[in-house]
């Protein structure tokens, strides 16, 4: 515990007092001479009486007014992810160096799109994808906690057999999949949750076309955008929103079948026949399907 984290913490007024909480007891966390701050979202939300995906929202929100930076960490002999670790603001001018940090830069807030393994600071550099190939696992070892977990982490269910729950599972290379998604995805958020999420979707039998193409669409609309207003990978997921990026082709119309519709319409005198254009309902007459006679009773003048 560190009294001068904690009462910089309590200084922070400003706050709503959720987000504050979730400050005081990272703070409370905080080792004063090593200015290590890293408790598992476990350990936290229970510190806060929280749920992981409230802490997780409140964590963004504290970012976001530069009040903590969160760095995430990888086991080098494992290749899973470690514990986030939380840089206090009182620290900022003097940051600790991040042990098996997959990214010494910056997290979350003034960070880049994505990231890449660099050299140990804290910085405000915009950085590159570190992706290489599907077996790197991109989602143990790239980013830092999310916005929002979703509801799939918070009840940790058990990953593979979710996965395997829709027929098309074996016929889809996730680590592939997941690979492509992170590589296209303009703000990816926490690798974890965005995997859980993604399986979740494909579990529910989304098809990774759509979902790999709404990434695209997605990524293409964001240009030129501030990342603070682009949507965490998870989060985007979780609300479908690749649907709103992919429509299915709308079917090609007979022009046969409008023409007789149009005509079947002026035939029973509907009261919005009055509507159709002369020039229409020539080509109706022109077809043969109605007369000059049924027009002038239906209200258009040819």
């Amino acid at each position: 515990m560190s009294h001068k984290a904690v009462s910089w913490a309590l200084d922070q007024r400003h706050l709503k007092p959720a987000p504050w909480v979730v400050l005081i007891q990272l703070a409370d966390r905080h080792n004063k001479d090593t200015l290590r701050c890293d408790p598992d979202q476990v350990t936290l939300a229970a510190d806060c009486n929280m749920s992981r995906a409230t802490v997780n929202r409140h964590l963004e929100t504290l970012e976001e007014l530069e009040l903590i930076r969160r760095v995430p960490r990888i086991d080098p002999r494992t290749g899973k992810p470690l514990s986030t670790f939380y840089i206090l603001g009182l620290n900022f001018d003097r940051p600790p160096h991040v042990e098996n940090a997959v990214s010494q830069n910056e997290t979350r807030g003034k960070r880049g799109q994505k990231e890449n393994k660099t050299a140990g600071r804290v910085s405000n550099c915009d950085t590159v994808p570190c992706l290489k190939n599907g077996e790197n696992r991109v989602s143990k070892n790239a980013e830092t906690v999310s916005q929002n977990e979703t509801l799939t982490i918070v009840r940790e269910p058990v990953r593979e057999p979710c996965a395997a729950s829709a027929p098309h599972k074996s016929e889809i290379d996730f680590d592939g999949f997941f690979a492509e998604f992170v590589s296209v995805y303009p703000r990816m958020g926490d690798q974890e949750a965005t995997e859980e999420s993604l399986r979740e979707a494909l579990g529910d039998g989304a098809d990774p076309k759509e979902i790999l193409a709404g990434a695209r669409a997605y990524a293409v609309e964001q240009v030129g955008n501030k990342p603070r207003f682009i949507k965490y990978s998870e989060n985007w997921i979780d609300e479908k929103r690749w649907r709103q990026h992919v429509t299915a082709p709308r079917e090609s119309v007979d022009p046969q079948k409008v023409l007789e519709a149009r005509a079947q319409e002026i035939r029973d005198r509907k009261p919005w026949a009055r509507t159709i254009k002369p020039s229409q309902a020539g080509e109706c007459i022109a077809a043969g399907l109605v007369t000059a006679a049924d027009c002038e009773a239906a209200g258009i003048n040819v």
